[in-house]
């Protein structure tokens, strides 16, 4: 099965998709002065939610002047315009937008058990305007299997994985205020590893932990786990940064150190873990 022509014919036509619109340098269907963006050398920024991806972003881009960022789609919009859809309509079940955010994880899965290497396929499947001038920046991909997938099918993409530990990711999930952040159902602490259910149950009756965070994280690791990608030291281009002690400037400045030693080449060093 062709998954993108299926999706082009049988998925697209029935969207109200503002690609085009917003991002005026990308295409779903190609054509003269496009390339297709698994064959761009590009930067995906990997981690779980609580981790810190926004505000990394928010700090590369003030770093980086917003070189980069705001060229190609999102995980969350890939995910509103492809991967849900096209779940929804292989299951013959109605095309509607999704929030909860543990629904938005089972339609994803269901996209990935289809088309293999789920959103980082998504994102092969568009095409960046040849004039684009630079390395676009996106938090697309999540999971072992996207990160392994791509790494092996995009050599030219940088893969740079956040990772903190999963109490510290529920008590940030805890307490932020996303109107994204919404999660129906309840979650016990079954699944997380055995030793972190006592901790957790601790910070779950101090108000430090929410029900919904503990459904989100839930949904989240039936989908991609806990851990980090285990085989990264094959891959020259992938990056895994421990995020905990370091502030927000500190990982923006060692993804920024990534970024200038693939514009060196191949054989230039990087900082990782």
């Amino acid at each position: 099965m062709d998954w993108r022509d299926y999706y082009l014919r049988e998925v697209c036509p029935r969207l109200d998709t503002p690609l085009a619109q917003k991002y005026p340098q990308v295409s779903l269907l190609g054509g003269d002065g496009f390339r297709p963006l698994g064959e761009q050398a590009l930067l995906m920024l990997v981690a779980l939610t609580g981790t810190g991806k926004s505000t990394t972003l928010e700090r590369l881009r003030a770093r980086l002047g917003g070189a980069g960022l705001d060229v190609i789609p999102t995980r969350r919009e890939l995910a509103d315009w492809i991967a849900i859809p096209m779940a929804q309509a292989l299951a013959d079940e109605p095309i509607v937008k999704v929030r909860d955010r543990a629904l938005r994880f089972t339609f994803t899965r269901r996209f990935a058990e289809q088309v293999p290497g789920g959103l980082a396929t998504a994102f092969s499947w568009l095409y960046l305007a040849d004039d684009f001038d630079g390395l676009p920046l996106s938090e697309g991909i999540r999971g072992g299997n996207e990160i392994r997938y791509a790494l092996d099918h995009f050599p030219q993409w940088q893969i740079v994985e956040l990772t903190l530990p999963p109490l510290t990711r529920l008590r940030r999930l805890s307490g932020r205020r996303d109107d994204f952040d919404r999660a129906g159902g309840r979650s016990d602490l079954a699944f997380l590893p055995h030793q972190l259910r006592r901790e957790a149950a601790a910070l779950v009756k101090a108000g430090e932990i929410t029900a919904a965070a503990l459904a989100i994280v839930e949904a989240e690791a039936a989908n991609y786990g806990f851990e980090s990608f285990a085989d990264g030291a094959a891959y020259p281009n992938y990056h895994r940064f421990e995020v905990e002690e370091r502030s927000p400037d500190e990982v923006a400045e060692a993804i920024i150190y990534v970024i200038e030693v693939a514009a060196r080449g191949p054989n230039a060093k990087d900082r990782s873990d």
